[in-house]
Order: C-alpha cells, then sequence, then structure tokens
C-alpha cells in the first residue's frame, strides 16, 4: 500500500480543550451571565461525559484567560468573568518582547491610532459635552497633583476611545495602552513636559469642539511623532525588553 504525501497532521484537541471551548462559547454568548455561577462539578462531567481531572483542566485554561474564577471551599465553585483587556495586554508584550520591539515603535503607533479617536470624536454629536469630561479628567494635574499622573493619563486615553465610539479600536488601542502603562512609564516621564502636553491637549480638543476632525488629527499625530523622536533620541535602540523590570 502507499503512503499519503504532502498533508498536514491533525491535531485532536485535548477533552479540557473541547470542554473549555463549550463553557467559553457560553460566557461569550451571555448563556452564562458574568457573575453567575457554573453548574457544579458533579453536573458539568454529567453533561460532558468527561472525568474531574479533565474538567479542572478546562478550568485552569479559563482561568488562566480570566473568563472564570475559581472558589475553593465548601461553598466554592466557578463563576463566569468578562474577558478583560489585560489578558490581550500579557500577550501582547510578551510578542513584542520576543520580537525586540523598540519603545520608539510603540510611540509610532499610538501616533498613528490616537489621532483616528479624535476624528471619530468630532462626529459624536455631543462632543462638546464629551470634551469637556475629557478635561476634567486632566484637571488634578494642572493643580499639580503629580502622584498618580501616569493613571491620569491612562484615564484620559481609555476615555478618549470610548467616546469616540468605536468598540474594536477602543479595544485594539486599550491593549496597546495596557502595554505602555506597564512597560513605558519611565520614557513617557523624560519625554513629557506637563505644561506642553495639557497646551496641546487644549488646542485638539477646541478644533475636536468645532467639528474639525481632520485637523484635530493631523495636529495630534505631529505632536505624538515629536515625542516619537524624543524617545528614539533618548531611548536609541532601547526594547521592551530593556524597560521591562526583571
Amino acid at each position: 500500500m502507499g503512503t499519503t504525501t504532502g498533508l498536514a497532521r491533525v491535531r485532536v484537541p485535548k477533552t479540557a480543550e473541547v470542554v473549555a471551548q463549550a463553557i467559553r462559547s457560553q460566557i461569550v454568548s451571555g448563556d452564562i451571565a458574568e457573575g453567575q455561577a457554573l453548574p457544579s462539578e458533579s453536573d458539568l462531567m454529567a453533561n460532558f461525559g468527561v472525568s474531574r481531572p479533565s474538567l479542572r483542566e478546562a478550568f485552569r485554561i479559563l482561568e488562566s484567560e480570566q473568563l472564570i474564577e475559581v472558589r475553593r471551599g465548601s461553598r466554592g465553585g466557578a463563576l463566569a468573568l468578562r474577558p478583560d483587556v489585560s489578558v490581550a495586554a500579557r500577550y501582547l508584550a510578551l510578542l513584542m518582547q520576543f520580537d525586540g520591539v523598540m519603545l520608539s515603535e510603540v510611540f509610532q503607533a499610538r501616533a498613528l491610532i490616537e489621532p483616528l479617536a479624535l476624528r471619530l470624536l468630532a462626529q459624536q454629536k455631543d462632543r462638546a459635552v464629551l470634551t469637556q469630561q475629557l478635561r476634567d479628567i486632566l484637571g488634578p494635574l494642572q493643580e499639580k497633583e503629580k502622584d498618580h499622573r501616569p493613571q491620569i493619563w491612562l484615564e484620559f486615553f481609555t476615555k478618549l476611545f470610548e467616546y469616540a465610539g468605536n468598540r474594536p479600536l477602543a479595544l485594539v488601542y486599550g491593549t496597546l495602552n495596557e502595554v505602555v502603562a506597564r512597560e513605558l512609564q519611565d520614557s513617557i516621564d523624560a519625554t513629557s513636559n506637563e505644561a506642553d502636553s495639557l497646551k496641546a491637549v487644549s488646542k485638539v480638543m477646541k478644533l475636536v469642539d468645532a467639528g474639525k476632525g481632520e485637523e484635530a488629527a493631523a495636529f495630534w499625530m505631529n505632536q505624538m511623532f515629536l515625542i516619537e523622536e524624543q524617545v528614539n533620541r533618548l531611548h536609541r535602540r532601547k526594547t521592551l525588553v530593556d524597560a521591562t523590570p526583571h
């Protein structure tokens, strides 16, 4: 008999992976609501026809994805959770570190993405209300309360993308911003002048208020590329691995 050639070897999923996928689908679809308890282990074992070790391995998979929280004890059990952007950020950070991504490249990516949010925000009917709320977030910086400076800027940009009204874009930026918050705080502090940053925000918010989305986007992109140049100059060839505490 001849041998079959040119065919890729098929990987058969493990039992735990099949169970995890079934439970994952129920959580994502809303069949199991956020905060709702999953059925008991005995019920799940019977429903899926699997052993306890396979079920618990499935639980570990879902826990690593932060889709469930397993509570121990007599009143314990598994609770469904809402997926969090930090999970994607963790893997993105690992990939970027593995590939030797430079700090300047991250700021370059932000320079391309943030103007999109400003353009979309300028199209919102209630943009004046939204831009005022964004200004309010930065209020503590104007009062010289800088102890929580990175968190304040993180909240500002998180809300900016939320108000822009495009959820895929908000998720993409949220993942990138999570990496920035964890890995690049020192570089942000070293390259940003608070007064200049607030002045730039004030100008771009006025453009957004006036519905001038293209002008706002162009102005902000130029601002971000200036910061990217500073990062490249101050941290030449520095990668995310170099910036990460070991």
